[in-house]
Protein backbone atom coordinates (compact mmCIF):
# COMPACT_ATOMS: atom_id res chain seq x y z
CA UNK A 1 0.00 0.00 0.00
CA UNK A 2 1.00 3.35 -0.31
CA UNK A 3 0.24 6.47 0.50
CA UNK A 4 0.52 10.22 -0.07
CA UNK A 5 -0.47 13.96 1.64
CA UNK A 6 -3.24 15.57 -0.06
CA UNK A 7 -5.34 18.98 0.76
CA UNK A 8 -8.79 19.29 0.34
CA UNK A 9 -7.87 22.49 -2.09
CA UNK A 10 -4.74 21.42 -4.13
CA UNK A 11 -7.19 18.84 -4.66
CA UNK A 12 -9.91 21.03 -6.18
CA UNK A 13 -12.82 19.09 -3.58
CA UNK A 14 -13.99 22.88 -3.11
CA UNK A 15 -14.50 23.02 -7.10
CA UNK A 16 -16.31 19.90 -7.12
CA UNK A 17 -18.79 19.56 -4.33
CA UNK A 18 -21.98 21.85 -5.04
CA UNK A 19 -22.03 21.55 -0.66
CA UNK A 20 -20.00 21.37 2.09
CA UNK A 21 -16.79 23.13 0.38
CA UNK A 22 -14.19 22.64 3.04
CA UNK A 23 -15.16 19.51 4.34
CA UNK A 24 -16.69 20.52 7.86
CA UNK A 25 -13.02 22.19 8.18
CA UNK A 26 -11.38 18.22 7.77
CA UNK A 27 -9.44 19.66 4.65
CA UNK A 28 -5.93 17.97 5.16
CA UNK A 29 -6.01 14.83 4.30
CA UNK A 30 -3.78 11.16 3.54
CA UNK A 31 -5.06 9.20 0.44
CA UNK A 32 -4.31 5.32 0.36
CA UNK A 33 -3.02 3.62 -2.77
CA UNK A 34 -3.37 0.07 -3.65
CA UNK A 35 -0.17 -1.08 -5.34
CA UNK A 36 -2.47 -2.83 -8.08
CA UNK A 37 -4.92 0.26 -8.81
CA UNK A 38 -4.09 3.49 -10.23
CA UNK A 39 -6.34 5.65 -8.00
CA UNK A 40 -6.45 6.09 -4.37
CA UNK A 41 -8.44 3.50 -2.61
CA UNK A 42 -9.09 5.55 0.44
CA UNK A 43 -9.03 8.52 1.96
CA UNK A 44 -9.14 9.89 5.36
CA UNK A 45 -9.44 13.65 6.76
CA UNK A 46 -8.46 15.66 9.10
CA UNK A 47 -8.80 18.86 10.54
CA UNK A 48 -5.08 20.16 11.65
CA UNK A 49 -2.11 19.45 9.66
CA UNK A 50 -0.19 18.60 12.98
CA UNK A 51 -3.20 15.18 13.26
CA UNK A 52 -2.52 14.47 9.72
CA UNK A 53 1.09 14.77 9.66
CA UNK A 54 1.32 12.58 13.48
CA UNK A 55 -0.74 10.03 11.31
CA UNK A 56 1.08 9.93 8.42
CA UNK A 57 4.53 9.45 10.59
CA UNK A 58 3.07 5.87 12.22
CA UNK A 59 2.07 5.54 8.73
CA UNK A 60 5.14 5.46 7.18
CA UNK A 61 6.97 4.08 10.00
CA UNK A 62 4.76 0.90 9.09
CA UNK A 63 7.09 0.43 5.80
CA UNK A 64 4.12 1.80 4.17
CA UNK A 65 5.71 3.32 0.61
CA UNK A 66 5.12 7.35 0.30
CA UNK A 67 4.24 8.79 -2.79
Amino acid sequence: MNIKKVNWYNEELDEFYDEDKDNNGYIYGIYFYDNEVENHTEVEWFKTLEERDREFDILNSTNIQIM
